[in-house]
């Protein structure tokens, strides 16, 4: 029971620090749009020369022309196959997909997981001998399981090869960076480990998530299984209050900092952020800028710099 009560308490946080970490990003000051183009979600037209719909005459007062195609057809490869990676930097993305990869295929296989048992407690006939949605679901789990544990095991102990081994590389890595890639390698070597001992075919994995949804008692057969679990359970938990939340904050840098360009019409919701912001009191170091605290960014801005070159 201890097992089942571990992984319900570890979901539970997850789903916490994530809606707080979305409700911080909502209730942050307006941030400054960075100036690159092409913004993605443009007309087909646009995107194919990295125009803008401000290049028309009078664009605050036109409708405006978006196209979700053309955002999915740049953002899909992006977040699943490291497209900018690939082009800046080859030897990186060598290590970086298929680590990243493999957790998208644990995702998919513990969803993968859960609809196998929702269907089984549900009486489907995907828990009986025989029949065609079983044997897709169980040949699904069973590829996506392996593929993400391969992968992501493989890829984890290059990126810690590299974070050790490359001066430039370890200069750059904090503590936490260290812990954070070790946490997520030592759940894949030990998934890895127990689906090559004990569980090749991951039926106690279907029977433990079997019971989170029943609230079934069961404990793990094998220690393999027990600490893939415990592993598991913690990094879920763990990752929202790290930095490798941006899997899912990313959006957020997208399409509130990179592309968010709605207009500031009068008396709007920008205009109102923009005038929030120009009362706030910045308590910057830099002696030119003059934020001491208790000039507003309003009268820093309209006043005379204090240093010239």
């Amino acid at each position: 029971m201890g097992y089942y009560v571990l992984s319900y308490v570890c979901m539970a946080m997850f789903v916490l620090a994530s809606v707080r970490l979305v409700y911080r990003q909502w209730t942050l000051p307006l941030h400054v749009r960075w100036e690159i183009y092409p913004v993605r979600h443009e007309t087909t037209a646009r995107v194919a020369y990295g125009g803008s719909y401000m290049e028309e005459i009078n664009w605050w007062s036109r409708k405006r022309e978006s196209s979700l195609v053309n955002e999915l057809k740049y953002m899909v490869p992006e977040i699943l196959f490291l497209r900018g990676l690939w082009k800046a930097n080859r030897g990186l993305w060598l290590a970086s997909f298929p680590f990243h990869f493999g957790l998208y295929l644990m995702i998919a296989t513990f969803g993968g997981l859960t609809l196998h048992a929702a269907l089984s407690l549900w009486g489907a006939p995907v828990s009986a001998g025989g029949g065609l949605l079983r044997s897709l679901l169980d040949g699904f789990v069973v590829a996506a399981g392996w593929l993400g544990l391969v992968l992501g095991s493989l890829g984890g102990l290059a990126l810690m090869t590299k974070r050790l081994l490359d001066r430039e590389w370890r200069d750059y890595s904090s503590p936490a960076d260290f812990f954070n890639l070790g946490f997520v390698l030592a759940f894949f070597l030990s998934a890895l480990a127990a689906a090559l001992v004990v569980d090749p075919w991951f039926t106690g994995a279907k029977g433990f998530v079997c019971g989170l949804l029943a609230g079934g008692d069961a404990p793990p057969r094998t220690a393999l299984g027990a600490l893939t679990i415990v592993l598991g359970s913690l990094l879920v938990a763990w990752i929202p209050l790290t930095h490798m939340s941006h899997m899912f904050m990313k959006y957020f840098l997208y399409h509130q900092v990179k592309w968010d360009e709605a207009p500031n019409r009068r008396g709007g919701r920008i205009e109102a952020a923009v005038r929030k912001n120009l009362d706030l009191k910045p308590t910057w170091q830099a002696a030119h800028v003059r934020a001491d605290g208790c000039t507003s960014w309003k009268d820093i801005a309209s006043s005379t710099p204090g240093e010239t070159k």
